[in-house]
């Protein structure tokens, strides 16, 4: 075997091929002249030496088209048998057979390209089967852990409060609780910073924080201490909690409440006019330990309604990058009707925030409660 190209070999093949044929042509041409010459006399005319000579010329002209069709369609049969392999290839046969070359040119080096593709196809598919099935796996254990977070939640709501939480993926980091204990009712709305199973079991720890302090009877301030304390000291990914805690004593009216750095509710008035609680600038939980917390206190009218969110309402963008904002939500929050019940309250601004991102991919959680006094 040498190690010519491909195109050298063809070449140097057709080459001989044509001064074999343009030899023997010629040798026939000597033969047929000197016949013609030898037998002058015996009335052979110049017309047809000519004739015989375009009739030699013809067939060596002939038989070089058929050798050399034929030569260069067994050289480049690997070409064609290469095409059929990559048909199949194409249509998902990429154990295909090759054709066998003995040339060491680039025919050899073109099959050898097509046996690499086919390993490099056969291992990758090998592992997208393996990776579709651990994201398989993994996507059904966050369904599961969708699931149990979402059975975490209290869904044994009161007359007077509603509460609706969405997560961006499967699982996510907002929050809400309530208990109520003889005329005294304790909410929370929260919101963990990130989002997925880091932010869930962040708010899982805390969730259960807020069920627990909620039992003590404790300050406010203690309260959202002690939920502080907690995150701070198992949190080692900087992650931190924005927490709305309240407690209001339904024959009083008397609403005591904490802010941890998270969005002011929005009151609104029996009359329907909406503003925002006024909330002391305290830190969101877990940022740093024994931060001291202040409450603060407000008397409320018969039939006024608390209107809790995390900033996954406010900061939802549509296609182009708007955000729904505070002001749109103030809007919605002028439109309702002192005849609402608490789910229609929460379920209008989540469609009214769903209407306004028209479908834009949620980025944020979105927490919703209603509480009406």
């Amino acid at each position: 075997m040498n190690n010519r190209s491909f195109s050298s070999r063809l070449s140097w093949r057709i080459i001989g091929i044509v001064s074999v044929v343009f030899l023997a042509t010629f040798v026939v041409v000597g033969l047929v002249s000197e016949y013609v010459i030898t037998h002058e006399n015996a009335g052979v005319s110049p017309l047809l030496l000519a004739l015989c000579l375009l009739l030699v010329g013809i067939l060596g002209l002939i038989v070089l088209y058929f050798v050399c069709r034929k030569e260069i369609r067994r050289m480049t049969r690997p070409i064609t048998e290469l095409s059929v392999s990559a048909l199949n290839m194409a249509k998902g046969n990429f154990k295909a057979n090759l054709p066998e070359i003995s040339s060491k040119d680039e025919m050899l080096r073109l099959r050898d390209s097509f046996v690499y593709m086919q390993n490099s196809i056969s291992d990758y598919i090998g592992q997208l089967k393996s990776t579709r099935s651990d994201n398989e796996r993994m996507e059904s254990e966050l369904n599961v852990a969708r699931t149990i977070q979402m059975g975490m939640l209290n869904t044994n709501f009161p007359p007077q409060l509603h509460a609706m939480l969405k997560p961006a993926k499967e699982v996510g980091g907002d929050l809400y609780d309530f208990l109520r204990k003889g005329d005294v009712l304790q909410f929370a709305v929260g919101d963990v910073s990130g989002k997925g199973v880091p932010a869930s079991l962040v708010m899982s720890i805390t969730r259960a924080m807020l069920h627990f302090v909620a039992t003590l009877d404790l300050p406010l301030n203690d309260s959202v201490s002690r939920i502080n304390n907690s995150v701070a000291d198992t949190n080692s990914n900087d992650m931190f909690v924005t927490l709305f805690v309240a407690r209001i004593n339904l024959k009083t009216l008397r609403m005591d409440y904490c802010n941890a750095g998270h969005n002011p509710p929005v009151i609104i008035s029996p009359d329907g006019t909406p503003r925002f609680l006024p909330v002391r600038s305290n830190l969101a939980a877990g940022l740093m330990e024994q931060f001291p917390y202040e409450a603060e206190s407000i008397d409320l009218e018969p039939g006024t309604r608390i209107v809790a969110y995390t900033d996954g309402v406010t900061e939802a963008e549509n296609d182009k990058l708007e955000l729904y904002g505070e002001e749109r939500l103030m809007e919605e929050m002028g439109r309702f009707g002192s005849d609402m019940d608490e789910q229609a309250i929460v379920e209008h601004i989540y469609h009214s925030v769903e209407s306004f991102t028209g479908g834009h991919p949620q980025s944020d959680d979105i927490t919703i409660m209603s509480l009406k006094v």
